[in-house]
């Protein structure tokens, strides 16, 4: 695929914030000993990033608005005006960064006129690129990605957002099955391992209508989102045949 512009614009930016933040992951695993330097350090790192980031989103696209996610309000009314703007998350799996853990990534999504136009995540451990655009597809490191072919459950492997998720209403559904369930710690990075078939079905209770950045590239790598009927606000993200089976159990 021939990135677009703003593509790499957006891979530019992760990838010059990541050189830090590689070298501050490498010193945290040093300090595990002493929280209140973690605190201090995980901050820093925290702020070196998005400065990067917005220095050179800005300097690409002065005349585009840049937001960090959580920023809700400010969000909202730029879509009601439809207009572009950057949604950038920079370290999504901040607790895992902060204990020594090798996953967390850099997300940037660009909205327009209310709709996910194109979006890139970047795992700076692995030195994996992320990215789609609206209609384009998905890649990784430039490679096409679909979504896991996998129409077994049994064979699946389940990730789920939060242990909370899991313990409380999940749990139900995998007693007595033998199914591979894992909580990861960095929603993006899940939804960008989803797209690429390393994980099989996600459960999460980020609805497909948010702008979280992994949803696009779900999307056009062939991925589907359902909801959980008999869960309040619980969503499964998968392949069609895993989709079906998991609508046939007891669960919904």
């Amino acid at each position: 695929m021939i990135k677009s512009s703003n593509i790499n614009i957006m891979s530019n930016a992760v990838l010059k914030a990541s050189r830090a933040l590689r070298r501050d992951f490498n010193e945290l695993e040093k300090l595990q000993n002493s929280l209140s330097k973690i605190n201090i350090f995980v901050n820093k790192s925290l702020k070196n990033v998005k400065e990067t980031i917005f220095k050179e989103l800005t300097k690409a696209r002065p005349e585009w608005k840049i937001f960090f996610f959580y920023d809700y309000e400010k969000v909202n009314v730029e879509i009601n005006e439809e207009k572009s703007f950057f949604l950038v998350n920079p370290i999504s799996g901040l607790s895992n960064f902060a204990k020594g853990i090798s996953y967390f990534a850099i997300s940037i999504t660009l909205i327009n006129k209310g709709k996910q136009d194109a979006t890139v995540i970047y795992d700076p451990i692995k030195d994996e690129l992320f990215y789609a655009e609206r209609g384009k597809g998905a890649y990784a490191n430039n490679f096409r990605m679909r979504i896991s072919s996998n129409q077994d459950l049994q064979k699946s492997l389940l990730a789920f957002d939060s242990h909370e998720l899991f313990i409380k209403d999940i749990k139900i559904f995998l007693k007595n099955k033998d199914i591979a369930s894992r909580v990861f710690g960095s929603i993006s990075l899940d939804f960008a391992n989803l797209a690429s078939g390393r994980i099989d079905c996600y459960i999460s209770k980020i609805a497909s209508n948010t702008f979280e950045p992994g949803l696009l590239l779900l999307k056009e790598a062939g991925g589907i989102s359902s909801e959980m009927l008999n869960l309040d606000d619980i969503f499964f993200y998968s392949n069609n045949a895993i989709s079906e089976i998991i609508k046939k159990s007891n669960i919904v």
